[in-house]
């Protein structure tokens, strides 16, 4: 149902229209132009007033849209207005990944062309670096190229070893390939195995750390039950984990060597084994009999 303001301000258009109107033909007023005829005839029915007057009827049209709310000056010379905590977090995110992407073009470009490589790959904001090692050693060179600590030995999903190191404000995941398996036959081929953040010394046998220095167990341990070594030369104990930590990674002084293969059993004097025989077959002329044999004939 229409309101009744609405009808009525209808009801005084359609009265005007229809006294400038001949047939289908609006005629233009004399006085002036259409829009402000109407206009006046609705001023004079009451139609039309004033926000601000004090007699205005409920119904009236209202004079004008409500104002618009006054909006804050603009920022001086550009200046951005203060972004809000989504997008700060958006902005960070984004930076870190293009860290990510500048370490991972630098680990592509030195060592893209080594065999030991699996791939180097960008994961988001992080570095993938995946290698195939044949010893400890290579593993303890890519711990230090991508910047995992020597103690942090990470952990083992089936044949990989994984840790992570930071290059540059980028973390780096290092997926290495072999390094359980390695481990695993260090530990069966060591005199007195000690486990130490994932990996396994040898205390039954002298190690050296990275500088060359020798050290040796000689069955003492400190309060915490943790082995304590002494290096050639002085008196003062160490524990592993110091060593460790300053001086790292101990490895075997002497590396191991795989345990001799058993000879084969000599045979007994005079026996006829499998190969002397079939020597013999082959240095006899076909149809002759060997020697000290009699020939047989098929009838025989």
């Amino acid at each position: 149902m229409m309101r009744p303001h609405l009808a009525r301000a209808a009801r005084v258009i359609r009265e005007e229209l229809a006294q400038l109107t001949t047939g289908d033909v609006i005629t233009q007023p004399a006085n002036g132009d259409m829009a402000t005829r109407i206009a006046s005839v609705m001023d004079a029915a009451g139609l039309i007033t004033t926000a601000e007057s004090p007699d205005r009827p409920a119904w009236a049209l209202p004079a004008g849209p409500p104002p618009l709310p006054a909006r804050a000056p603009a920022p001086v010379d550009g200046a951005r207005a203060e972004a809000t905590e989504v997008e700060l977090t958006a902005s960070a995110w984004d930076e870190r990944c293009d860290r990510a992407l500048r370490v991972t073009g630098w680990l592509l470009s030195r060592y893209v062309s080594r065999p030991d490589v699996v791939e180097i790959v960008t994961d988001y904001d992080r570095a993938v670096v995946a290698v195939r090692v044949e010893s400890l050693d290579d593993w303890d060179t890519w711990m230090a190229e991508t910047g995992v600590a020597q103690h942090d030995c990470g952990r083992s999903v089936g044949d990989t070893q994984i840790t992570y190191g930071q290059l540059q404000d980028v973390e780096v995941r290092l997926v290495a390939h072999g390094v359980p398996g390695l481990l695993g036959a260090l530990a069966a081929a060591a005199m007195d195995p000690y486990w130490l953040y994932g990996r396994v010394y040898d205390l039954g046998r002298p190690m050296v750390d990275r500088d060359g220095d020798r050290w040796t167990y000689l069955g003492r341990r400190g309060p915490d039950d943790m082995p304590l070594l002494v290096a050639a030369g002085q008196n003062v104990p160490w524990s592993l984990t110091n060593v460790v930590h300053q001086a790292g990674p101990l490895r075997p002084a002497t590396p191991y060597l795989p345990e001799p293969t058993p000879a084969a059993a000599a045979p007994p004097t005079g026996a006829v084994t499998v190969t002397s025989l079939t020597e013999g077959l082959a240095t006899t002329a076909p149809g002759a009999p060997a020697e000290d044999t009699e020939a047989v004939s098929g009838n025989a």
